[in-house]
């Protein structure tokens, strides 16, 4: 679903119905359908009350998650929060890189870890990969003895893409323990330059950034 487009579905039938999306699977709800003749238990003006006090809070709570990493050379790729209501869950993510511009020497590196609870995100320097294959690394990026993927970038121009960085899913009891989510990305820099970068997924949102290298 795209900025302004709508999507109408008709009950013909009495129920619950629980809806999720697909895409952000933590994002459920519920639609209770009434028989014609059944009187409502609120008027819509509750519901709209109950929605901007719940809106408020959620986006409260989003904002304080997206903290800035002690480690100077550290960014934040998203952040985001999940909280339960009496429909489901509701969802809110921060589509930026906190202290997304950093200053650095040469040989030094820029590591990227993910606070995020809600979508996926990547690192991208270069042009974008192929849109529909954006969950793996690209092939110049290798994974350090503690999980995180790294690359070595020696010009912008260069293209590095580190995949879809993202958390575990919640485990629940009765199935295999998830494996452990990639939630962090270096890059070492050899060669002073500006060196621009995006998130392949919500660029068009804002979420960029660049990395400043001097001798």
């Amino acid at each position: 679903m795209q900025d302004g487009a709508t999507y109408t579905v008709a009950f013909p039938l009495t129920g619950n119905f629980k809806l999720v999306c697909l895409a952000h699977p933590d994002m459920t709800a519920t639609i209770h359908v009434l028989a014609e003749s059944t009187p409502l238990p609120y008027d819509q003006a509750f519901y709209d009350r109950q929605a901007a006090s719940q809106r408020v809070g959620l986006l409260s709570d989003a904002r304080a998650s997206a903290y800035v990493h002690p480690n100077r050379n550290a960014v934040v790729a998203g952040a985001g929060k999940i909280t339960g209501t009496g429909g489901g869950t509701q969802t809110a993510s921060v589509m930026r890189f906190m202290n997304a511009t950093k200053v650095i020497h040469v040989s030094e590196t820029v590591e990227w870890t993910t606070s995020e609870a809600v979508t996926n995100h990547t690192i991208t320097f270069g042009p974008e990969p192929d849109p529909t294959n954006l969950i793996p690394p690209s092939a110049n990026v290798t994974v350090d003895a503690d999980g995180a993927r790294h690359a070595i970038i020696s010009s912008p121009s260069d293209a590095v893409h580190s995949g879809f960085i993202t958390e575990a899913p919640q485990d629940r009891t009765g199935l295999p323990q998830a494996p452990l989510g990639v939630t962090r990305f270096r890059v070492t820099f050899i060669h002073p330059g500006v060196y621009h970068y995006i998130c392949a997924l919500h660029d068009d949102l804002g979420m960029v950034g660049e990395i400043i290298v001097l001798p």
